[in-house]
């Protein structure tokens, strides 16, 4: 997951959409990332801002999910 958050990093706001739906909801629960992982990408989101805040949102909303369960 190191990885990944570096990437969200750098990547445009087009990429890192298409990985965060990965991540979220796609890949099997075995790869799934963990409640810190999406809550350090949700501030990651947060901080780069305007492009950003709708990525910041979804990992809220799965984190939502996620502790409803």
């Amino acid at each position: 997951m190191q990885a990944t958050t570096q990437l969200f990093q750098t990547a445009s706001a087009g990429e890192c959409t298409e990985i965060l739906d990965f991540w979220l909801n796609e890949c099997s629960l075995d790869q799934a990332p963990d409640t810190q992982t999406v809550q350090q990408w949700q501030q990651l989101f947060q901080q780069r801002g305007s492009k950003f805040n709708r990525l910041a949102s979804l990992c809220q909303q799965w984190l939502n999910e996620t502790n409803s369960l």
